[in-house]
């Protein structure tokens, strides 16, 4: 599977990690919402979104196991089932 973001350390953060899209269209996509909703922040300087080392684990899981961010407000939802229904909302 092709990766659609990148990894580095923060510049001008001890300790933290900036998570970024490879390519954008400019419209927020399950990426942006999902590192939102874990409670990443856009920083300009570093063209990415800011997470701790441990939330970035956890981001990598449930992007890869295919979690969504709502698009209102910070709430995570569940990859959907065989249905087309999701199966939880945290």
């Amino acid at each position: 599977m092709k990766k659609i973001y990148s990894v580095r350390q923060a510049r001008y953060a001890k300790g933290k990690m900036v998570v970024s899209k490879i390519e954008s269209d400019g419209w927020k996509s399950r990426f942006d919402r999902l590192v939102e909703a874990l409670g990443g922040k856009w920083v300009h300087r570093d063209g990415g979104y800011q997470l701790s080392p441990k939330k970035l684990a956890k981001f990598e899981q449930l992007f890869a196991d295919g979690w969504d961010g709502s698009f209102f407000g910070d709430r995570l939802i569940a990859p959907k089932n065989i249905c087309g229904k999701a199966v939880s909302m945290i």
